[in-house]
């Protein structure tokens, strides 16, 4: 059998960089949980789009929510996930999921004035889309 390189799990990779660089700082997820509001403040990574470039290239199109239970402390939050992706980046960041390769932003961290918290006053959502290029690990 040929030793092929793992495609990363960008998903993945990017709760890696995010416990990485900001240890203890939210609740990092590729999923929601059940309770939510009891898991704030929570970050929300979600593969939406994207293509493999060759076997060792993945480029994820990322949805990145922040929850928090004030609107200062979601956007605090939502900006500090940003600068670790454009940390690791310049760190060329790895796990055992694979290497930073390239970040972009598509748009930056904004407030969501419908979807989840349009039903839950009581918590604010900023909500991004960044370009996540990660390659396999050597």
């Amino acid at each position: 059998m040929a030793d092929l390189p793992k495609l990363p799990d960008t998903e993945a990779l990017a709760l890696d960089l995010l416990n990485y660089y900001l240890p203890g700082e939210a609740n990092f997820r590729t999923t929601a949980p059940n309770d939510w509001s009891k898991a704030l403040p929570l970050v929300w990574v979600a593969r939406t789009s994207g293509r493999t470039v060759d076997y060792r290239v993945d480029h994820a199109i990322l949805s990145v929510s922040v929850v928090a239970s004030t609107r200062k402390a979601a956007s605090d939050l939502a900006r500090r996930v940003q600068s670790a992706f454009y940390q690791a980046r310049r760190d060329n960041y790895f796990s055992e999921e694979g290497v930073v390769s390239n970040f972009e932003t598509i748009k930056g961290p904004q407030l969501d004035r419908d979807g989840l918290t349009g039903k839950h006053p009581d918590s604010f959502n900023f909500d991004a889309t960044y370009d996540l290029w990660a390659r396999a690990r050597d």
